[in-house]
């Protein structure tokens, strides 16, 4: 919970010898959209980092000065020491708690038997109280932009609650490792929407990843027309006892149908407000603005849906809700705000590009659970599905990441030269 993200500023280059802080460049913030948006960090790192960067930038200062007054000194090989070896993994190591944390939870409250949307609604409150506590404490401004600006920020709040909404209800119908495949075609599905309004270059990696996800979705969605009705899981007596009723056999045909679009549509809808999102960070819209907004937009959605149970369908009417299996859903939803600190925190350690690649260990997290817990057991299959999608997102990422750190460098060395 989205897989985002930087307001543009002034690049500011700090040697790796002296910190193993990378400080966010123009290439970053942008990239930065890569992130799940269903854990991204709540707050821009820029936000926070004002004195940190003036102090980096006296840092700097005083190291050109000295290397002037000591030009005649020989150039020794700065060497890497353990603590900092590890101090640089501490980026992915966090971006995969922070996977695991989401993926456990949204296993754990669907094991509850629990409504997903009322669990929710304890965790966006919360969300929201930090979000709005944040922008008081800086002052911000709740509106900013002109008017095409607001409505873009209007629209990607819904796009983006939609595709929030498009992941939980899809969980009612398909198996964690399905649904969390299909959610991460979005990066590539974002390639595609991003060289078509942004009229970006598609490279060969992007083909090739383009390629893989399609295959890897057909091999997850197992369609009849190409698979035949043969077993989804290797639970073969389940299987067995579906065939012998065919109206159940089809109704649950129909519902994984049914779950899978809604999968898909739900990675589309990310892929849409991360690129809706590149507007706004350029345009310089806070991103704890636009995560307010998002917030906000979920709270009024998900207490319209618990108004529609209790009144309309009457869910709760010879029942309460307030039950140790609400209260620990409740509770355990929390852990996807631990999540997007997690992935903040992350994303000042480590190249954006990486925490996306990193992010798609939700596919092998889910796998287990599934497999582990669970009486429905994925066949080979969803597994080579789910291992296509994950190639994809090597290929859209590693490519990223290196033409990133190569603008990077050549920034570094243009600057050294002044």
């Amino acid at each position: 919970m989205t897989h985002e993200e930087f307001t543009v500023e002034k690049n500011i280059l700090i040697d790796n010898t002296t910190s193993t802080t990378i400080i966010p460049t123009e290439n970053d913030n942008i990239n930065i959209n890569n992130i799940d948006p269903l854990i991204e960090p709540l707050i821009d790192t820029d936000e926070l980092e004002e004195a940190i960067h003036n102090d980096e930038t006296l840092h700097r200062i005083e190291r050109q000065v000295s290397s002037i007054l000591s030009l005649n000194s020989h150039k020794q090989t700065p060497t890497k020491s353990s603590p900092e070896i590890i101090s640089r993994c501490t980026g992915i190591i966090l971006a995969l708690i922070a996977s695991c944390f989401f993926t456990c939870s949204s296993f754990i409250i669907k094991q509850l038997r629990v409504d997903f949307f009322d669990a929710l609604l304890i965790r966006f409150f919360l969300q929201t109280g930090i979000i709005l506590a944040f922008i008081l404490y800086k002052k911000n401004k709740f509106i900013n932009g002109s008017t095409n600006l607001i409505i873009l920020q209007i629209v990607r709040a819904i796009i983006a609650v939609s595709g929030l909404l498009l992941f939980f209800w899809s969980y009612h119908y398909i198996p964690l490792p399905d649904l969390t495949t299909c959610r991460y075609t979005q990066v590539v599905w974002t390639a595609i929407i991003a060289m078509i309004i942004f009229r970006e270059r598609i490279s060969i990696s992007t083909v090739l990843a383009i390629i893989c996800t399609l295959t890897g979705v057909v091999l997850v969605a197992q369609p009849t027309f190409f698979f035949g009705n043969h077993q989804l899981f290797s639970n073969a007596s389940e299987v067995a006892m579906n065939k012998s009723n065919t109206t159940s056999f089809e109704l649950e045909e129909s519902n994984r149908l049914l779950g899978l679009c809604l999968a898909l549509g739900c990675a589309v809808s990310i892929s849409l407000s991360i690129v809706i999102n590149k507007k706004l960070l350029v345009s310089k819209i806070p991103q704890s603005i636009i995560m307010l907004q998002f917030s906000l937009l979920n709270i009024v959605v998900l207490f319209l849906n618990h108004m529609y149970n209790r009144l309309i369908l009457h869910k709760y009417a010879d029942r309460t809700m307030f039950t140790w299996q609400f209260f620990l859903a409740a509770s355990v939803s929390l852990f996807q705000v631990i999540s997007s600190t997690l992935t903040y925190r992350a994303i000042k350690l480590e190249h954006p590009s990486i925490i996306s690649i990193v992010q798609s260990s939700d596919i092998l997290f889910a796998i287990v659970l599934q497999n582990l817990f669970t009486n429905q057991k994925s066949n080979w299959f969803v597994l080579l599905g789910s291992l296509l999608v994950t190639t994809s997102i090597f290929l859209v990422g590693v490519p990223k990441f290196l033409l990133n750190r190569k603008q990077s460098l050549e920034t570094k060395r243009n600057s050294s030269k002044l």
